[in-house]
């Protein structure tokens, strides 16, 4: 049997249909992976940034230093110290790294726990170097005060003079100990504030853990 032929009304109504626009399919929206830092992590990150400058700045002087001066003994102690800034600016950068690879989907203690050690080692590591270069930096700026004041451009010279040596000896076993302290000091006052925050955060997470709860930086 013959189909029967669309009528003009048929025609447009299948027309209309096949030009609708088909329905879009919703996507859900996926998270963001770029979140905002939290506090403790922003602002630890800030006084990382701030102590990789002032390293780097330092070390540009005594750069300069090395550059302009003459003497052998002076280009010794000052490379004695730029080598401890290098490597102390280089022992931040592991620290940097992992603050900025925090994520709010990592377990929470164990990089409480590993950002503290990191801390801790750094601490280390920097007092324990500071105490090797804290006397040649004190013996290389007795030595630049005194070319500077014998107007000596070699401070070879100053060798030659047993009684300006054993001063040199006596005043660096004088300035070492107030330097180590003033490197503690310094290393605390820039620093301790982010352990101190990191300890309470998990003493923090230690309770809510007995308590069934979920913490948070």
């Amino acid at each position: 049997m013959a189909s029967k032929p669309l009528s003009e009304f048929d025609l447009e109504a299948a027309w209309k249909s096949a030009e609708a626009p088909m329905p879009r399919t919703v996507r859900p929206a996926t998270p963001p992976k770029d979140v905002p830092p939290p506090p403790l992590v922003r602002d630890a990150l800030r006084r990382q940034y701030a102590g990789l400058a002032f390293a780097v700045a330092i070390t540009a002087g005594y750069l300069y230093v090395l550059a302009v001066t003459p003497s052998w003994i002076l280009r010794g102690g000052i490379a004695v110290m730029v080598a401890f800034n290098t490597a102390v600016a280089w022992r931040m950068v592991p620290l940097i790294r992992q603050l900025r690879a925090v994520r709010v989907d990592q377990a929470l203690r164990p990089f409480a726990q590993s950002l503290l050690a990191e801390f801790q080692d750094w601490y280390r590591f920097q007092i324990y170097w500071a105490g090797v270069a804290m006397p040649v930096a004190a013996l290389t700026g007795f030595f630049l005060g005194g070319t500077v004041g014998a107007q000596e451009p070699d401070a070879s010279v100053l060798l030659l003079k047993p009684k300006l040596l054993f001063t040199a000896l006596g005043v660096t076993l004088a300035i070492v100990p107030l330097a180590l302290r003033l490197s503690r000091w310094m290393w605390k006052h820039s620093y301790q504030k982010d352990v101190q925050r990191l300890e309470a955060w998990l003493a923090d997470l230690d309770d809510l853990d007995d308590r069934g709860e979920p913490g948070s930086l």
